[in-house]
């Protein structure tokens, strides 16, 4: 009685809530049968048969429209020359460069004379001194044109170190401009797997999540005909809202990832660029013979940003030199050639020729030069510390990302294992289920097992071809025929 008693009690609590998720669940699928969907539907029940690039081109379409999003198809090849083209840290980049070869010019052509036209007239009226002791009365205009050539010599010997100074730095925004070119590639490669990766996972999921309409499809009609449960039914119901929660998050992290890949691109920030490709595999990129202190001093002959930190530690080494130069006599020629005279009496020819030698004691009686070399001395020791913690970070990267490809490695094959053996697993599990030797259980775990394994095995593909490209980078050796090495374009 107690037994019926309870039964009552569980009747009336727990049906009411199963009748409005069943409502929910029914109203979903209901407006959930999109044309891919029923046909990805009719190959699960084994009633029609489809091409891997047909169900792709039919699970992008309906992507794409969930996003609000027309995808533009292009591979990793694409994407790089769009990118070297038109990404703006490149033109910024290039601009520096051209403000430094302007300079450098500009530095170069110091040491020529300068030439310039004076005219000069005046109106004089009243006493003036002659000689410094007669006064005299004069009522005159003064007139004078002259052309004159100047030229400051060397300036101290200033000149040397100016265009050291514009020449290094020339050098290095050269090598910051490659820098900027290989830093692009390297984040252009990165945000293109990025997208790859949620491309593929959002396949998966979208996979499961037709498998998962199906077997609550499956777990009402065994429960309505007396052969489930009512647990087998909740449980289902279950699965699929989380099925939906997964899909919807990778959904949203796509169009992050498409927007963070157009931005590196240089590209309208709303233009959803999508992976051409149907799968990835690993690709070797770094000779994996080589160990990392081997890695590391290619880095150190080929990092363009090693070179750029080089360059301005020898730009701010010739700054503190060129204070020596205010103890040096500044030497000034100047030519001069026209006529002066005045309105009255007319013009005369003028010639003359200037030789003027001024001997400095430094800056502030020598104080102030003293004190900004010492200034410009901490800087210079600054930069050339700045020079080893460079080398340092780029050992510890090279190392971070040596590993990484090892782990990765390391990952996919066992990763491959997994995913034969889950995929075997959910066969078998709804083939005993069907004989009635396994319960719904066995196939939901198994279900999870294999949508986890497939996962797993596309992150780790993707974890070592990003690693292998952040090798390549760390390395100085990047660029778009060394990342694209074994790149096999497989396209719809």
């Amino acid at each position: 009685m107690r037994i019926i008693f309870l039964f009552v009690i569980l009747f009336f609590f727990i049906m009411p809530v199963y009748a409005d998720i069943t409502d929910y669940i029914d109203d979903y699928l209901n407006s959930y049968q999109s044309e891919s969907y029923k046909k990805f539907s009719e190959v699960v029940k084994g009633n029609a048969t489809i091409s891997d690039i047909e169900k792709r081109l039919l699970i992008d379409r309906e992507i794409s429209e969930e996003l609000g999003s027309n995808f533009i198809y292009l591979d990793l090849d694409n994407c790089i020359k769009t990118a070297l083209g038109e990404n703006f840290d490149i033109k910024i980049r290039k601009e520096n460069k051209n403000e430094a070869y302007w300079l450098n010019k500009n530095a170069q052509f110091s040491l020529l004379p300068d030439v310039y036209y004076n005219f000069d007239i005046r109106y004089l009226t009243g006493e003036y001194l002659v000689g410094g002791i007669v006064a005299t009365s004069a009522h005159e205009v003064p007139i004078q044109s002259l052309a004159v050539l100047e030229w400051s010599t060397i300036n101290q010997g200033k000149y040397f170190f100016q265009n050291s100074i514009t020449r290094n730095a020339l050098k290095s925004q050269k090598a910051q401009l490659e820098y900027t070119r290989e830093e692009t590639i390297l984040k252009t490669v990165l945000a293109y797997y990025d997208t790859l990766q949620k491309k593929m996972e959002i396949e998966v999921q979208k996979v499961n999540l037709f498998d998962r309409i199906e077997q609550l499809k499956y777990t009402k009609a065994r429960f309505d005909s007396g052969l489930g449960t009512l647990y087998d039914v909740k449980r289902a119901q279950a699965e699929l809202a989380g099925a939906q929660q997964d899909y919807t998050t990778t959904l949203n992290t796509l169009r992050l990832s498409q927007a963070a890949l157009a931005n590196i691109m240089g590209v309208d920030i709303l233009d959803a660029i999508y992976p051409f490709e149907i799968s990835v595999d690993k690709r070797v990129l770094v000779n994996p013979s080589f160990d990392i202190e081997t890695l590391y001093n290619q880095a150190l002959k080929s990092r363009e940003d090693i070179r750029s930190k080089k360059s301005e530690v020898a730009m701010y080494r010739a700054m503190r030199n060129m204070n020596y130069t205010d103890i040096i006599p500044e030497v000034t020629f100047s030519y001069q050639n026209g006529l002066v005279g005045t309105r009255r009496i007319g013009l005369s020819s003028h010639n003359s020729v200037t030789l003027d030698v001024r001997a400095h004691l430094g800056k502030n009686m020598l104080l102030g030069t003293i004190t900004q070399m010492k200034a410009d001395t901490a800087v210079l020791r600054a930069k050339k510390l700045e020079l080893i913690n460079l080398e340092r970070t780029v050992k510890e990267n090279i190392l971070n990302a040596y590993y990484d490809s090892e782990n990765a490695l390391k990952k996919i094959e066992a990763a491959k294992h997994e995913t034969e053996a889950a995929n075997l697993s959910l066969d078998l599990s709804l083939a005993n289920m069907k004989a009635g030797e396994a319960t719904f259980i066995d196939v939901i775990a198994s279900q999870n097992l294999k949508v986890q394994s497939n996962l797993n095995l596309i992150n780790n593909m993707i974890e070592y071809n990003k690693a292998q490209t952040k090798l390549l980078f760390e390395i100085g050796l990047i660029s778009p025929e060394s990342v694209l090495k074994d790149y096999q374009k497989k396209f719809y």
